[in-house]
Parts: C-alpha cells; structure tokens; sequence
C-alpha cells in the first residue's frame, strides 16, 4: 500500500510524506521532484517551454510509475487531482490523504519558502492572493472526492499530522495485517 498526499501548494505535503517515510519504513518520494529531475529542470522553467498540458502528462506518467510500486510515501503536485487518471491510479493502488489548509496559511507559507518563486510557475495572471483563493475554490471538489481522509495543517505540527493519519482506521488496519509488530504509536 502507497500513501499519496494531496492538497495546494504549501499545505505540508513533502514534509508530512518524508516524516511517514521514516516512521513507518516506506520510500519518500515527491512527484515534483521526480519531474524536475526527468525534465532537466525546475517546473516554472519546464512550464515555459512546454506549457502545462505537457507538464500535466509528465506528471501523470510519473503518478502511474510509483503506483506500480509498493510502500511509498509520495507527496504530489498540487494539481496533480485534475487528472482523473491520478486519481484513479492513486485511489486504486493506496490511502490518499488530502492536506488542507485555509488561504491566509497558505499565502503565509508561500512567501516564507524560498522555493516558491523560482520553482513554482504562477497558476494565472492574477495577483497571488487572488490566485490561491480563486485555485482552492475550484480545486476544493476535486480534492474532496479524490481523498480517503481530510487533515487539517493550520495549526497542527508534522508529527500530529502523522498521527492522525497513521491512527486512521484504513492505515492501521493495513499496518497491522502487513508489517508484524508494528508500533503504531
């Protein structure tokens, strides 16, 4: 069983998949990553010179190689859910967890990385704020039928959100049944 996380940018994704990865003895990996490293370069560049469509199925290519895969910790790219073939792919092949986090938190953490700007192509002409609200507006659906469990990040710690999710009943029950004396906790 794979664990996918999804949600916007900056909901904790990549920290969250990296802290599971390690407590529960699975493969982080990190979809975005992987594309940078296929394509030879940042998204925000790669989305310059192919546009989205071509990054869209690059990414799909990605998410269907690690669901291929077994016990992997994998954050996604925050639009990863408007591909129906992820979804599918993700809800078929593992637990898909959906990061929340309200729009003021996200703007916060946005302009706190400093990963943000160079790696990340803007979304639209819109102003950044504008943007998140106006993407979460629209991605929220999505997001809501593509997951088994919402968690909130607001104000919750990385190790909580493990926890939370670790503790829930489609996650625990597999640990129990696939690794022997497994210390939840």
């Amino acid at each position: 069983m794979n664990i996918y996380l999804i949600g916007y940018r900056c909901t904790g994704k990549t920290s969250v998949a990296k802290h599971l990865a390690q407590k529960l003895d699975m493969e982080f990996t990190d979809t975005d990553l992987l594309l940078e490293q296929e394509a030879g370069m940042h998204i925000s560049n790669y989305v310059s010179y192919f546009g989205w469509e071509s990054f869209r199925d690059l990414e799909e290519k990605i998410i269907r190689d690690i669901s291929d895969r077994d016990r992997i910790a994998a954050a996604t790219g925050g639009g990863a859910v408007l591909r129906e073939n992820n979804v599918l792919c993700m809800k078929e092949t593992g637990f898909v967890v959906w990061l929340t986090a309200g729009a003021g938190t996200i703007l916060s953490r946005m302009r706190a990385d400093e990963n943000t700007a160079g790696r990340r192509p803007p979304l639209s002409q819109d102003p950044l704020e504008e943007e998140v609200r106006n993407t979460l507006k629209q991605r929220t659906p999505l997001y809501e039928s593509a997951c088994h469990m919402q968690v909130p990040t607001d104000n919750t710690d990385v190790k909580q959100i493990c926890e939370t999710i670790i503790r829930s009943s489609h996650v625990s029950k597999h640990l129990r049944n696939s690794v022997p004396g497994h210390n939840l906790g």
